[in-house]
């Protein structure tokens, strides 16, 4: 009875969260001639949350998804990650304590991207996920680094198994789109086939407004302009994979993965600056991977991944008297390598050891060419590149599990980072050690660190004119950022939890506008700082009232401080304490009729990204879904961004006077048809890694 009282106390001192919404929004790739492409991500601070339905197995913290799912459903993979207490995902962008989560799919190693995962996952229905081991410091073995989740599949080898599932999807916003997949997986004995198609309609919609008062000669001068996007294209994503099973651990698995993107996109800007801006290009994806399981702990693991990314832009436009026609045509090609060697021991008396290699070779094949109107080729917006890139890693390995209560495990990973430009040695030790201090109560310590490197356009030593008065500056000086991430966990009656964490990122890297006082027109330049520290507490609870609701809460404060010596002539120190919560609230309407409502909250207080300022924030997504008797059929209503959530951020510091809003992602409503068949069981899928390709 105390318990029921507790709950429902919990729950009604949260009620105003649980009217908000945690936003979930679809990030459109960005193009080098257009004006949203210099939108940035707002800093991100996750909360860790905890269910009952978690344990620990192994180090690390293991979630039942087939339980979580029967209190709070989605309709795939993706989605259902979303269910687990203090994820929170931003531009889909899934982040936990204060770092971004990378993804992996039943713990291999891939030369798959962040997106790409993201994309299968999407692909995958949720109730094929067994469970999602979470590491707050990922062990080397797993060739990944920071925190991350595990989404480990079912899997039925050795039965007779065929089955799959259809959906639809209808989404209106500005404008209306639609989209379509498919998966089928055929299972016989040894043999396994696992296939998937998907194709969605690309018909989106954003706006972008800047005002300034420019710093020019000692004067001021007022600036101001509106810019729509309309986005049109289509994207077709398959895959095929072929797994056969020798004997228990011996396995041998071969995979496909392909996409195509065309895509149309028209920029149309009024105010002091009126211009048309378009865009016509493709992405192209290749990939394919091997996996080789041997029976005494040894895995094999060859891929290779081929990305071409052909566009053409064209700018036409005046700001005040002065006129801007230009065209640029561009070409990014990337080929990538990969090899890889894991070794896993399990000694006596609760050690485990791991060892192994990895070795990636890149290539970098890219150019831009831009030209007036009149055939003359400007210099400063022209380059090239040809460089290969090759890292080398290897690591080592122990785990202890002490008793029941107590495990440790510990990693070191050196890497050579080798370019044209670098060559650095870097070591990243990893420390995670977890104490069941009871069935209720939980401690959890942990380090790591950890190195990311520019994206390939971002060193190119060129500039592209996203606007008459919008220029994006390429920065070949740019340095990789490193992170260091400590934080303790006490997780208290398995329903909440309170983090303590600081983050220190030296060169930590991020796009800043800057207005120079010699002529008309803003910057965006990605510079290094010279650091980003983040000091912070975040606390969570998990509630339930019976069958009828279930959810989450969580709040989280946080201290950061931004220093950067050498932006243009605007040295910054800036500190800002800020504020996020949310959660996520499922109601069971009819038992009969298997309806329920989910709210998602999102809240976010002011905050600060060096010389920017970005305002307070709060978002909400909601989604009506109704279930069958017997599950074969799915139809779910849901609306993203109902609040019309726009992103705003200005400049004040120094002489600076610049201001932006955008808003990329567009109220919208999406039906969505789902219709299961057989008994479907989805494969383990691996991602091609692009996150430094593309604009």
């Amino acid at each position: 009875m105390i318990d029921k009282i507790h709950i429902i106390a919990v729950v009604l001192c949260f009620a105003s969260l649980s009217a908000f919404a945690q936003n979930v929004t679809e990030t459109n790739q960005a193009d080098s001639l257009d004006i949203f492409s210099v939108y940035e991500n707002l800093p991100e601070v996750m909360v860790v949350g905890e269910r009952p339905i978690v344990k620990l197995e192994d180090g690390k913290l293991s979630y039942n998804m087939p339980v979580m799912l029967e209190r709070i459903p989605a309709d795939n993979a993706f989605d259902a990650l979303k269910n687990i207490p203090g994820i929170h995902v931003k531009d889909e962008s899934v982040n936990f304590a204060g770092q971004p989560l990378t993804l992996i799919i039943d713990g291999k190693v891939s030369t798959m991207s962040y997106r790409e995962v993201m994309e299968r996952l999407k692909m995958m229905p949720a109730e094929q996920i067994e469970k999602v081991e979470f590491m707050l410091s990922t062990p080397a073995r797993y060739h990944v680094r920071g925190a991350s989740l595990n989404v480990i599949t079912k899997r039925h080898k050795g039965k007779k198994h065929f089955s799959g599932q259809i959906q639809g999807d209808y989404e209106q916003s500005k404008y209306a789109s639609g989209g379509a997949k498919g998966n089928l997986l055929y299972s016989d004995g040894k043999l396994t086939i696992d296939a998937s198609y998907s194709y969605t309609n690309i018909n989106a919609y954003a706006e972008a407004e800047h005002e300034a008062q420019h710093p020019l000669n000692n004067k001021r001068v007022a600036y101001y302009d509106h810019t729509t996007n309309r986005n049109k294209g289509d994207f077709h994503q398959y895959r095929a994979g072929f797994d056969y099973q020798f004997a228990t651990n011996h396995a041998l698995n071969v995979a496909y993965t392909g996409s195509r993107k065309s895509y149309k996109s028209n920029n149309n800007t009024t105010g002091n600056s009126v211009a048309k801006q378009s865009s016509d290009g493709d992405n192209y994806l290749h990939n394919v991977d091997l996996y080789y399981d041997l029976p005494f702990g040894l895995q094999v693991t060859a891929a290779y991944t081929h990305y071409e990314a052909p566009k053409d832009q064209l700018l036409d436009g005046t700001l005040y008297e002065a006129e801007k026609n230009l065209l640029a045509n561009s070409n990014q090609k990337i080929n990538k390598w990969l090899v890889a060697a894991d070794q896993i021991h399990s000694l006596q008396k609760g050690w485990g050891l791991s060892y192994g290699v990895k070795a990636q070779f890149t290539n970098n094949n890219s150019f831009q060419t831009t030209q007036t109107d009149e055939g003359e080729v400007l210099p400063e917006a022209t380059s090239s590149v040809d460089i290969d890139e090759r890292i080398i890693n290897a690591y080592f390995g122990i785990n202890k599990q002490i008793g029941k209560n107590i495990s440790i495990d510990a990693s070191v990973a050196a890497e050579n980072f080798h370019t044209p430009r670098w060559n650095e040695w870097r070591v990243y030790p990893t420390v995670n050690a977890i104490w069941n201090v009871n069935e209720r109560h939980l401690l959890n310590l942990s380090f790591n660190s950890n190195a990311e490197y520019p994206s390939y356009w971002s060193t190119m030593n060129s500039i592209h004119y996203s606007s008459t008065y919008s220029e994006i500056w390429g920065n070949p000086n740019l340095k990789p950022t490193s992170s260091y991430h400590l934080s303790l966990m006490w997780q208290l009656n398995r329903r909440y939890t309170i983090v303590a964490f600081t983050n220190f990122e030296p060169n930590f890297s991020a796009q800043l506008s800057y207005q120079p006082s010699d002529r008309l027109a803003v910057i965006m330049k990605e510079v290094n700082f010279n650091h980003r520290n983040i000091y912070g507490i975040r606390a969570s609870a998990q509630f339930s009232a019976g069958k009828w609701l279930n959810g989450n809460l969580f709040a989280a404060g946080l201290y950061t401080n931004d220093k950067c010596d050498d932006f243009f002539d605007l040295p910054f120190n800036r500190k800002k304490f800020s504020v996020i919560a949310g959660g996520m609230s499922s109601f069971l309407l009819s038992k009969q009729a298997n309806i329920r409502l989910i709210l998602n909250p999102f809240f976010q207080s002011n905050a600060i990204q060096g010389v920017y300022n970005i305002n307070s924030m709060f978002r909400l997504n909601a989604s009506l879904r109704w279930a069958s008797t017997n599950n074969k059929w799915n139809i779910v209503l849901s609306g993203d961004n109902l609040t019309n959530s726009h992103f705003k951020i200005h400049s004040m510091y120094g002489n600076q006077d610049f201001s932006m809003k955008v808003c990329q992602n567009w109220v919208s409503a999406t039906l969505s048809l789902i219709y299961k068949f057989g008994n479907y069981k989805r494969k383990n899928i691996k991602q091609v890694d692009t996150s430094r390709m593309g604009y």
